[in-house]
This record gives structure tokens, sequence and C-alpha cells, in this order.
């Protein structure tokens, strides 16, 4: 669902020339306050170490995100947004919306709050195994 996401709201993107990788990192990142590192990103997004980094790349040179070395542990990155990524981000909203619009036209509030039950026990099952 993701990868369809990101290539939907690509299209809009045009001039900005963004990748669905980068989109998708931009997504995570606005919707996931505990990823913070191009490791979790990787997890999370399920591509390779070398996308995750190329992407991280583009997005730093673009502006619209920056790294900040963990006082703890100097090994570690973390990612965050600029505030120039806001408009982009609300871009990103709207079309999200749209998208849902579409996707989600024929199923029922019954339908989605089963599909929010299921979801949260898939997460609750994930949380016990880390």
């Amino acid at each position: 669902m993701r990868d369809y996401y990101a290539k939907k709201i690509k299209d809009s993107f045009q001039e900005f020339n963004f990748s669905p990788n980068e989109i998708s990192i931009l997504i995570v990142l606005k919707n996931n306050s505990t990823i913070t590192t191009s490791t979790e990103l990787k997890v999370v997004l399920g591509v390779s170490k070398t996308l995750i980094s190329r992407s991280v790349d583009s997005l730093e040179k673009k502006g619209l995100i920056c790294t900040c070395i963990d006082e703890k542990d100097s090994r570690i990155h973390h990612l965050q947004l600029t505030g120039e990524c806001k408009p982009i981000l609300k871009i990103i909203d709207e079309e999200i919306g749209k998208i849902n619009k579409t996707l989600f036209n024929d199923v029922s509030v019954e339908e989605m709050k089963s599909l929010k039950q299921t979801m949260s026990k898939l997460q609750k099952c994930v949380e016990k195994e880390e």
C-alpha cells in the first residue's frame, strides 16, 4: 500500500523530482516520531541501505531533512524534517486525502473499525516481539 501511495503522490510532485522512496521517507518521518534513523527507515520501508542513503542524501540536498548526531552515541545520526518541508507535507497530506477517498469509497464504517482493530492487534504482536 505504501508503494501505491508513493507512486500516486509522485505524480503530484513532478516539479520537485521526488522518487517514490523519498516520498515514503517523508511520510514515515512525518507520521512516526519514533523512527529517526536510516536503519529504522530501512526496516520499516523494506528497502536496501543504499537506497535509503541515496534518498536521505537527496532530501538533505533539497533542504527537507537534516541529520543530528545523537548526544549519547556519535555513531547514530537522527533524521529530522526541516521547516522547509512543511509546504511539501501539506501537499502530501492533501494527496493522501484524495487517495483515501478513492480507496475507501466503498468501505463501510464497520469494515473500517474491523480493519483498525486488526491493525491494532498486529501492532501489539510486533511490539511483543521487539
